[in-house]
């Protein structure tokens, strides 16, 4: 188990935050300047936190209130830099042994050559840093932070300079890393796919605190509140009142669309009929055809939209506009303004795969399905 609790103030800025991750990879994301490299530096020990504790596997490395302080070089913990920090002068034996000064000559070449094994760099061994691509200079910096068997491993962007193949390769490094270091890993990325990919958990940071830190897929689906919502990715939230609940349903009413949506709640205990809440979902769950869909019923005027479409779960139809149209690589982005719905620029955005829908053209009216168990309700 891993326990950090750490608070330090500077001008204009501080950091509040605490979590417990237990072998496991805890991804941090969020804006710059939100506090996510100063977590990792005062885990390291590279800053001291004004108040903090820190304790990995029944190990107290800091506590500010009993006057426990364990320096960096004692607290087993490897760190990868965002610029790698490699020693030019070095060559990639030598970087990556460089922290087991203190052991055997013996165990430093057997630790070595597992390592190197492991990371793909065997025949790169008598390299210099200069000499190697970026992806292999990354697999070096995380070999190095690996080499003194260390209980928590900090990567701090690791894959921000790397071109979107190389990305890739890394990624599943760090997946492969996993099975066989069974520490503690913290992995700040400002890509939210890399963070869900790489981690189980996830925590979002803003300004200095962790406003939501949960198992990753109970976070992206169910945002704590609208900040959280809009920086995981949710680009589609509107106010809503609750008119009726029935069990872990409700039904919402969408003033702006002039639309009724059943929606599923995860704590219905929190909610109650004419409720104000905010419903989101994001863009990649809205499905979307260019003509109405035969295998549904048609809905019976405004504000009666919800239908049971066969070989799927409950869902909305609503008919939209395309307002713009963006084709993407894989897939499709439509910005599309509700036929009932006030008068504004558009209402919804949605991505769909290239696999799934066809491309529709501004101007042209198509029909949306909003699956009632992936719209989420917010409280304002």
């Amino acid at each position: 188990m891993l326990e950090v609790k750490i608070k330090k103030t500077f001008p204009g800025f501080k950091l509040t935050v605490a979590f417990a991750i237990n072998q496991e990879i805890l991804s941090l994301v969020g804006p710059s300047g939100s506090g996510k490299s100063l977590t990792l530096q005062c885990i390291s020990g590279l800053m001291n936190p004004d108040e903090g504790y820190l304790q990995v596997n029944g190990k107290v490395l800091l506590d500010t209130a009993a006057g426990i302080n364990v320096p960096p070089q004692k607290r087993k913990v490897g760190y990868v830099f965002q610029n790698y920090a490699l020693f030019p002068h070095l060559t990639v034996f030598e970087n990556i042994a460089f922290g087991l000064a203190a052991w055997e000559r013996r165990k430093v070449v057997a630790r070595v050559a597992y390592l190197l094994e492991k990371m793909r760099l065997s025949d790169y061994k008598d390299r210099y840093p200069h000499q190697l691509s970026g992806g292999q200079q990354q697999r070096v910096a995380l070999a190095r932070a690996l080499a003194p068997e260390p209980e928590i491993l900090l990567l701090d962007e690791p894959f921000s300079a790397l071109d979107t193949q190389v990305r890739g390769e890394l990624e599943r490094e760090i997946l492969a890393l996993h099975q066989f270091y069974r520490g503690h890993i913290i992995f700040v990325s400002h890509n939210l796919d890399e963070a869900y990919r790489l981690g189980s958990q996830i925590a979002v940071y803003e300004a200095g605190q962790i406003l939501q830190l949960g198992y990753k897929k109970k976070l992206i689906n169910a945002p704590a509140n609208q900040t959280v919502a809009k920086l995981t990715g949710t680009r589609n939230l509107v106010e809503g009142i609750i008119r009726n609940i029935n069990g872990a349903k409700a039904e919402v009413m969408v003033p702006a669309w002039q639309e009724k949506l059943q929606v599923n709640m995860l704590h219905p205990e929190k909610y109650y009929p004419n409720q104000k809440v905010i419903i989101g979902i994001r863009p990649e769950y809205i499905r979307i055809s260019n003509c109405f869909p035969e295998s549904v019923s048609r809905p019976n005027g405004p504000g009666n939209r919800s239908i049971q479409a066969i070989h799927e779960s409950p869902a909305q139809l609503l008919a939209a506009q395309v307002v713009e149209a963006v084709d993407g690589v894989t897939s499709y982005t439509y910005r599309l303004r509700l036929k009932n719905g006030s008068a504004q620029e558009f209402h919804l955005e949605a991505d769909v795969s290239k696999l799934t829908a066809p491309w529709i053209p501004a101007g042209k009216t198509c029909y949306l399905h909003l699956p009632s168990e992936r719209v989420f309700l917010i409280t304002p």
